[in-house]
């Protein structure tokens, strides 16, 4: 390969444990074991906006207990179900099945395919249970009433000699699901946010600058340097990701892609202005990121800053905790 290709290799395949990934990842990791442990089952809701890293840390919980064999037979400890859009009494126990890598019958009443997919996790020893995008359930539109949707999962967790642990990911919208089944929700622990970093605390900015660093090194290692300073690539990154490290990490695929067919050399203004091309930015559209050559070097205020963590929250209808007296929303 060449270096730019083994550049986006590193960009792409790179995963930082940074502080709110490793918040929750551990936390999470003990729930498994527990489970495997054979202690009581647990709810757990993890919710944070697109890109904040809720993939990631499915993966590297997956990647900790992986499927195995034991004297022949197959052993699938966590298993990792996506929601299906639309989301019914029949689609939700056919995606476990077909998550299991079996086929799924046609023509099979909702009771039969949750008997099925009972039996199928009893002969795997599956104990923990990850639906990713279960937001999908309280979407606008969606056909699954949202107490009936709630009361399936409660009935999962309650299955006599399974008792799996579930996990249930999605966006903030995923507060309705419990909002809707007070069973449900005394049943859950107490919900899990996954936040973007915020602007105006001292620690979470220098998280921030952390993980643009790292993928500042890479670029370096691989003979394409950017020719920014640390400090104004975070703050224009911050700009760019309003603190969501999962938007940073498009912008450095999307850089690093770009210099496909090129030799190692510095990359300039100009090509993170390119990059830009193929990235959805989620921060404020007031101030945007690598606007102008002339003033990228310059500080940024806090308050652009701010603006941008501000159009995240706002985007994913997130309450904004009022700091040192700055305002709460967008004005």
């Amino acid at each position: 390969m060449t270096p730019a290709q083994k550049l986006l290799v590193a960009i792409e395949t790179c995963e930082l444990p940074h502080p709110h990934f490793m918040e929750h990842f551990q936390p999470l990791k003990q729930r498994i074991e527990n489970a495997l442990a054979g202690r009581a089952s647990r709810i757990e809701r993890i919710m944070g906006p697109s890109r904040v890293g809720k993939s990631m840390l499915i993966n590297a919980l997956v990647r900790e207990f992986g499927e195995t064999k034991i004297d022949g037979r197959r052993r699938v400890p966590v298993l990792v179900v996506p929601v299906p859009t639309p989301a019914t009494t029949l689609e939700l126990p056919k995606s476990v099945v077909a998550a299991l890598g079996l086929p799924v019958q046609r023509n099979i009443t909702s009771g039969a395919m949750g008997t099925r997919m009972l039996e199928q996790l009893k002969l795997v020893g599956t104990r923990v249970i990850i639906f990713e995008e279960a937001s999908h359930l309280v979407e606008e539109g969606s056909r699954f009433p949202v107490r009936a949707a709630a009361d399936w999962f409660k009935a999962l967790a309650d299955s006599p000699n399974l008792n799996p642990t579930l996990f249930l990911f999605g966006v903030p919208r995923l507060k309705i699901l419990f909002d809707n089944n007070e069973q449900l929700r005394l049943r859950a622990s107490a919900p899990r946010l996954l936040l973007p970093y915020d602007s105006r605390v001292a620690d979470d900015m220098r998280a921030f600058h952390s993980c643009v660093a790292a993928f500042a090194n890479l670029f370096a290692e691989h003979g394409f340097p950017i020719a920014l300073s640390a400090a104004a690539l975070t703050y224009q990154c911050y700009l760019l990701s309003g603190g969501l490290i999962g938007i940073v990490s498009r912008f450095m695929q999307e850089l690093a892609d770009r210099m496909a067919a090129e030799a190692p050399h510095p990359l300039t203004f100009a090509d993170c202005h390119e990059a830009l091309k193929g990235v959805t930015a989620t921060g404020s559209p007031n101030f945007p990121a690598f606007e102008s050559p002339d003033t990228v070097e310059n500080a940024v205020a806090p308050a652009a800053l701010h603006q941008a963590f501000l159009n995240v929250m706002r985007d994913n209808d997130l309450a904004v905790p009022i700091i040192n007296n700055q305002p709460e929303t967008v004005q």
